[in-house]
């Protein structure tokens, strides 16, 4: 494993509301870390999708209602994930594995054993969990009480994965960077105001069929390479509005002149989103960075990548 990778070492030994998950991890920051060199012992290096998810604002929300109000909302939450996981998992019981980790998800596809089509099956798996969501938080509208957000990030890469031996409480495991990253994805959701993103190699698996916003090329920490992130809108097979094309193209010609360093007519391409939707993020951070560029214009070695802290 590597230094700050997060990976999956997961017990199934605790009762839990996660009916449709392989094994829980109580904690809410039970991310485990440690330092391995990567070895046959880790088990095979298997090309797979992996998605986390987690509850945005989770100590807010907890600290507002009482405690066994919040564990009712946690069990019915877990429900309605865990339904739209196992959709997929019932007939793929070899091909996903899934876990809980406090209050966030891991699935990864493709584990223990291979699945073709892994990045369109997590992709399918993430729009379900937002459309639930969207159900599970119609209700609580309805009875006058907060919902849930969540953030959802996939990223596709050959990470180290392998089953464990029962006897030593742990079930499974996936390690590597390309674990790190899909963790850090379902980080960026927030700071871009996204429900779902996804890394370029996920999209480059599912191009012809779903709608995204190419949102920015990012770096993070411990890794030099600059990777594409997407915000995932939708399927092909389902039309886009009027409006959200308008962004698309705005957005998009922002980034063109973004990357050439044309930023004062950039600014107005994002300027011209947040006209269309006030609530547009990306744009917003797209903006400071026009004025942060223009005001401290970047190296002649810059390639347009930004890199997360």
């Amino acid at each position: 494993m590597e230094l700050g990778s997060p990976s999956a070492n997961y017990s199934d030994k605790t009762a839990s509301p996660q009916a449709n998950f392989d094994s829980t991890l109580a904690g809410e920051n039970s991310m485990p870390f440690a330092q391995v060199t990567p070895s046959e012992t880790l088990g095979e290096h298997k090309d797979v999708s992996i998605l986390f998810s987690d509850i945005s604002g989770y100590s807010n929300l907890a600290g507002s209602i009482e405690y066994e109000e919040m564990s009712s909302l946690l069990n019915k939450y877990f429900e309605a994930m865990g339904d739209a996981v196992f959709k997929y998992k019932q007939t793929l019981k070899q091909q996903i594995n899934s876990a809980c980790i406090g209050n966030r998800i891991l699935v990864v596809f493709g584990s223990p054993q291979p699945l073709d089509d892994h990045a369109w099956c997590a992709v399918q798996t993430a729009l379900d969990m937002n459309q639930y969501l969207a159900e599970f938080n119609a209700g609580r509208e309805a009875a006058n009480k907060p919902i849930v957000k969540i953030g959802i990030g996939i990223n596709t890469d050959k990470v180290f994965s392998n089953n464990l031996v029962a006897n030593r409480g742990m079930d499974f495991m996936a390690i590597g960077a390309g674990v790190h990253l899909g963790y850090r994805l379902e980080g960026v959701c927030k700071q871009y105001g996204c429900n779902i993103v996804i890394s370029e190699n996920t999209y480059q698996r599912c191009t012809e069929r779903v709608w995204v916003r190419e949102l920015d090329s990012i770096r993070v920490q411990g890794n030099n390479r600059a990777v594409a992130v997407y915000e995932l809108l939708g399927l092909r097979s389902q039309s886009i509005s009027e409006q959200k094309q308008k962004v698309l193209d705005h957005y998009y010609k922002g980034r063109e002149y973004y990357l050439k360093r044309k930023f004062a007519i950039a600014m107005g391409e994002f300027a011209t989103v947040m006209e269309i939707d006030s609530s547009d993020k990306a744009a917003a951070i797209q903006l400071k960075r026009c004025q942060h560029w223009i005001k401290s214009p970047p190296p002649e070695d810059w390639d347009g990548a930004w890199t997360l802290s």
